[in-house]
């Protein structure tokens, strides 16, 4: 049970190391109207998560001729497969420097002025549908499904996942909540510095859980 704990939360921290997720939640939180976007994006971005993991979880202990290798060795080459995909993103991320996120999340700005509640619902369930997020999500249910929980169990690990994948959306929206006044500067402060920096520390992360992922897999064989 450890290991698979392990590797959720491997998976949800590489999860939560993106660029996009923060600079869209710190927008919100920057808007002229916080309060209309912030909550329905929380929610939206952690329902994704969850329905995405648990609809993956469910459908692969559902599907015939499921592996007999022994759970250890499963769920090894389930981190190795997603710890050499991580890698060869976090190389993906060093050779290329345009600022297509950059560009995606400046468009947001202007739509921000007047999107009503459940857009930013909608947007906050969307972005759990990114090639990385998809991947981790469904290596999340992958994880899951090899443990063949009881219900209540298996529901307490999807319900983890999602919270440590949306932490870039959860802790600026709580560190808001506390104190609105309070929490502006350093969260201007935050976007400014994402924004030059995060493509190359988001590299540089990526890179090193993907590299920590193998080496426990490889432990676990």
């Amino acid at each position: 049970m450890l290991s698979i704990v392990t590797s959720l939360m491997l998976f949800g921290l590489a999860g939560a190391i993106s660029t996009v997720p923060v600079s869209i939640t710190i927008m919100i939180l920057l808007s002229p109207d916080p309060r209309r976007g912030a909550l329905p994006f929380l929610i939206g971005s952690v329902a994704g998560s969850i329905v995405v993991v648990g609809l993956s979880a469910v459908g692969l202990q559902l599907l015939p001729g499921r592996p007999t290798l022994r759970q250890d060795e499963l769920l090894a080459q389930i981190g190795l497969v997603v710890g050499l995909l991580l890698i060869g993103y976090a190389i993906y991320l060093f050779s290329h420097r345009s600022q297509t996120d950059s560009a995606v999340v400046g468009k947001l700005k202007t739509r921000f002025q007047s999107a009503r509640p459940w857009e930013f619902a909608v947007l906050g369930l969307g972005l759990n549908l990114r090639p990385k997020a998809l991947l981790l999500a469904v290596a999340a249910g992958a994880v899951i499904s090899v443990q063949e929980p009881p219900l209540f169990q298996g529901a307490l690990l999807v319900v983890a996942y999602a919270v440590v994948t949306q932490s870039a959306v959860v802790v600026p929206i709580a560190i808001w909540l506390k104190s609105p006044e309070r929490a502006e500067v350093p969260l201007t402060a935050t976007y400014t510095w994402m924004q030059r920096n995060g493509q190359t520390v988001a590299a540089i992360a990526t890179l090193t859980i993907g590299i920590f992922i193998i080496g426990y897999s490889i432990i676990q064989l």
